[in-house]
């Protein structure tokens, strides 16, 4: 059946001997740079990944920080419409005063002029009564004597 002789053993020596110059020649060079890049494709990779854990480190601190800036911003707003309107309600509780000190010292004067032109028309009515008395009275006396 199978017969062993110089052939084979030849051609197992041979065989031996193309793998060993394979082996230096062709796969360990092959197999180094198959390697290499396989070493080059993982750094590559976890260096993206780190990156990419990195960005989205970032984006959550930036989400956060603007999160706060808003707040603040919120409440910067808010306290300056609360100070806006504290000062709008003092200048108009202001000007609310002296319209009504105003309203009130000519509403005094008006009731001066009130009671002065009464003063004047009760001295003049008077007046005015008086002389028609005083003229009836005379033009009764001269009626009498004429």
């Amino acid at each position: 059946m199978i017969e062993f002789n110089a052939t084979f053993l030849v051609a197992m020596l041979s065989f031996a001997v193309f793998m060993i110059i394979m082996n230096t020649i062709f796969y360990r060079p092959v197999l180094n740079i198959i390697r290499k890049r396989e070493e080059y494709i993982s750094k590559n990779y976890e260096d993206a990944k780190s990156l990419s854990d990195n960005a989205q480190n970032y984006k959550v601190q930036k989400e956060e920080k603007l999160q706060q800036v808003r707040i603040e911003c919120r409440k910067k707003i808010e306290h300056a419409i609360d100070d806006a309107q504290a000062v709008s309600n003092r200048v108009i509780n202001f000007h609310r005063e002296k319209t009504k000190v105003k309203i009130q010292s000519e509403k005094e004067a008006l009731h001066e002029k009130e009671n002065k032109l009464k003063s004047e028309i009760n001295s003049s009515v008077v007046n005015e009564i008086s002389s028609a008395i005083t003229n009836k009275i005379l033009k009764g006396t001269n009626g009498i004597n004429a």
